[in-house]
């Protein structure tokens, strides 16, 4: 198997029947992977799936916004939800569909998602991420003597020229949750859908050239027990104060190391109880295991949002992402300049701009890449803030700046609400408190009167217990990309 680095593409191999099986990128998993520390309301419901929300009051997109988040609904259940954001031009001839997905969810996600881009017009452009072999993809050539293509898309823009599967690992990930991988769902391999990323050979050599102060913001991979360990030494928080790791360093002597560590990380990093933590407890205690995996799972993507100053919250390719945005943005560019050349033929030149036909895309990427692209999109598409004087004239003949419409939310998946557990959920702190009590006092029976080799394997065993109590914990209880008291900004 060939495997390609990156920051969720989803995986993929060959949907033939020859034995050569192609896989790229790792599905992303919101674990495994540590930085250099160097580095720094209600739900309507349209089909069962979309909600929407008001178009918010900012009039430029920040990096911290999130576009993937919990949603608790009138029911009590609680859904992960990704958004669609639209952006329109000043003279309302373009309207972009930002669509943030995530590759592995329920059938019903996929199937209205692909319902509602083919149902809105054929002919309208669809750009997506996926990182595969080269070799998949191939590039419609436009002929040179009329204005066509030599296949039945209009643009001529990187498409696939086969359909592809998730690996065995990506299907035991949705399977584990009850889900299902985004390219068992939903078949790219269509007329007028191109790809808007990079393949998996380019990202290769994208790593190879990238400058150290690059590097430095790309998290590298690391089994799950030696990044918990990692984890645990450095904390998650990447600035500490002054004596900050002599502070943690003295939570061991005292019974529940785990709990005094968590409390450090968020006075140094930030964070805010996760507010479906009574929703796991309350399934754990009514038996639903697949449902508290959710709800984690869910908890750990969300968190994988917005602040890079916290280890295990960002996405863990900073600088991958934001080459990966730039291909797409160029792309993006390129699908315009030629829906608009296009127009211009059809209309023999006589139309003036304002006067176009309205042009729509639909952008589909990861949730870790849409802040950035919206970034792009409301500044790298202005008539006046770029350098570049030619580009600046493009931009205006795109029909000015592009701002935010509105936003949607679609259902991932949804955990139905479980009777609230009281007393699971009022006793958990307690019971983990009496628990680690009495393993740190008989921790220190056995130390008392143990051989050196012994003792050795004692506290071993005592911090491997620990650790891993501080980084499930960490993963679950804190909510890593909001601050107490903050609001999402869609």
């Amino acid at each position: 198997q060939l495997r390609g680095g990156g920051g969720g593409g989803g995986e993929t191999k060959m949907r033939t029947t020859t034995t050569t099986t192609i896989t790229t990128t790792a599905l992303s998993r919101p674990r495994l992977l540590f930085y250099p520390r160097s580095s720094f309301a209600s739900s309507s419901s349209k089909a069962s799936s979309i909600s929407k929300a008001s178009s918010s009051s900012k009039s430029s997109t920040t990096e911290s916004e999130s576009y993937l988040r919990l949603h608790e609904t009138d029911t009590g259940d609680w859904e992960l939800q990704s958004s669609q954001v639209t952006y329109v031009n000043e003279q309302k001839t373009c309207e972009i569909d930002l669509i943030a997905t995530v590759h592995v969810g329920e059938k019903e996600y996929y199937k209205n998602l692909e319902r509602d881009l083919v149902s809105q017009n054929e002919e309208n452009p669809v750009l997506f991420e996926l990182l595969t072999d080269e070799r998949n993809v191939e590039r419609m050539i436009r002929s040179r003597t009329e204005n066509t293509t030599t296949s039945s898309s209009s643009l001529t823009l990187p498409r696939l020229k086969v359909s592809l599967s998730p690996t065995d690992e990506a299907r035991r990930l949705a399977a584990s949750h009850g889900l299902i991988a985004q390219l068992d769902a939903i078949d790219f391999k269509k007329p007028n859908w191109y790809l808007a990323d990079c393949s998996s050979n380019e990202l290769e050599k994208m790593k190879a050239d990238m400058s150290l102060e690059e590097a430095d913001t790309e998290a590298f991979r690391v089994p799950a027990l030696m990044e918990a360990f990692l984890v645990t030494i450095v904390g998650r928080a990447r600035t500490l104060p002054r004596a900050g790791q002599f502070a943690r360093s003295l939570v061991w002597l005292v019974p529940c190391p785990e709990a005094h560590l968590l409390l450090l990380d968020w006075i140094w990093g930030g964070g805010r109880p996760a507010p479906v933590l009574g929703a796991m407890v309350d399934a754990i205690s009514a038996g639903d295991i697949v449902g508290a995996r959710k709800l984690a799972f869910a908890q750990m993507i969300v968190s994988a949002q917005g602040k890079n100053d916290v280890y295990g919250s960002g996405s863990g390719a900073k600088a991958t992402i934001e080459k990966r945005n730039e291909i797409a943005t160029n792309r993006l560019r390129e699908a315009l300049r030629q829906l608009y050349d296009s127009d211009d033929d059809n209309n023999n030149n006589t139309k003036p701009t304002t006067t176009r036909t309205k042009e729509k895309l639909s952008v589909l990427y990861g949730g870790s890449h849409l802040p950035g692209l919206a970034k792009n999109l409301e500044t790298l598409f202005s008539a006046e803030k770029n350098d570049d004087e030619n580009e600046n004239i493009e931009n205006a003949s795109f029909g000015g700046t592009f701002s935010k419409s509105s936003t949607i939310w679609r259902t991932v998946w949804r955990i139905p609400k479980k009777p609230e557990n009281a007393f699971a959920r009022f006793g958990f702190l307690p019971l983990l408190l009496l628990v680690d009590g009495f393993d740190w006092a008989q921790t220190l029976d056995v130390l008392a009167e143990a051989s050196r080799r012994e003792k050795l394997v004692e506290i071993f065993l005592y911090v491997l217990r620990h650790v891993a109590a501080y980084y499930a914990l960490g993963k679950w209880v804190l909510e890593w990309n909001r601050d107490l008291f903050e609001e999402s900004a869609l």
